[in-house]
């Protein structure tokens, strides 16, 4: 049979953050502990507008009055990833952390920003570190799958892969991230099993119906 060509576009980075933190661990008593998940309102209305500069500044502002406060802190760094900045976006991550702020997926989000920069060993450390008390998200195995199919860990992928659609059968991503990585194996009848999975759950993807044309003219 003649190989199949496996387009990369879909294949985009993710990772995650360890949670290591980039700096030294602050300690603080059990007020601060109970503070730090507070969010001022006006800095939070500019955000779910969208109106990240001024919500940049906003929580600026807040975090040099109070600078224990993890949950602002994690907004903080949301907001310069929502600004594509994302050295910026994992550090206040880090800090939110190592403040004790461990709520919100911020593993999750955390990887992402790491997938951006490119930096997919901590990636897949830190979507491990969000499976500890989220065994059960699809969205952190199909994350997992990801980046371990960027650094060629292909079993491993198929394993996230495989956990994700056990969790979720119509996860369309999942099974297409899936397919590529048995077509990458030549694995054309696993890859031809999913692709019409694919077709029954959205006879409208047509990268599904694409590729099955593809291994179907290329048999025998």
């Amino acid at each position: 049979m003649k190989r199949i060509y496996v387009c990369g576009l879909f294949l985009c980075a993710l990772s995650v953050y360890m949670g290591m933190g980039c700096s030294q661990t602050v300690l603080i008593n059990e007020s601060e502990v109970k503070h730090k998940m507070i969010c001022n309102e006006r800095a939070d209305k500019a955000l779910m507008s969208e109106d990240y500069e001024t919500a940049i500044a906003l929580h600026e502002r807040i975090l040099e009055k109070d600078p224990h406060n993890g949950l602002e802190t994690y907004h903080l760094g949301y907001l310069y990833g929502q600004l594509g900045n994302h050295s910026e976006e994992v550090f206040y991550y880090e800090k939110a952390i190592d403040l004790g702020f461990k709520e919100d997926r911020i593993f999750l989000n955390l990887g992402m920003a790491y997938g951006e920069l490119g930096q997919l060993d901590r990636a897949i450390g830190a979507f491990k570190q969000d499976l500890v008390s989220n065994a059960d998200s699809t969205e952190a195995h199909l994350a997992l799958a990801m980046a371990y199919q960027k650094v060629s860990a292909r079993d491993l992928a198929e394993k996230e892969c495989l956990e994700a659609i056990r969790l979720d059968p119509k996860n369309l991503d999942a099974r297409f991230l899936l397919t590529m990585l048995y077509l990458g194996r030549d694995e054309f009848e696993k890859a031809s099993k999913q692709l019409r999975q694919i077709l029954a759950i959205d006879p409208t993807h047509e990268g599904a119906r694409r590729y099955l044309e593809d291994i179907e003219r290329a048999e025998p």
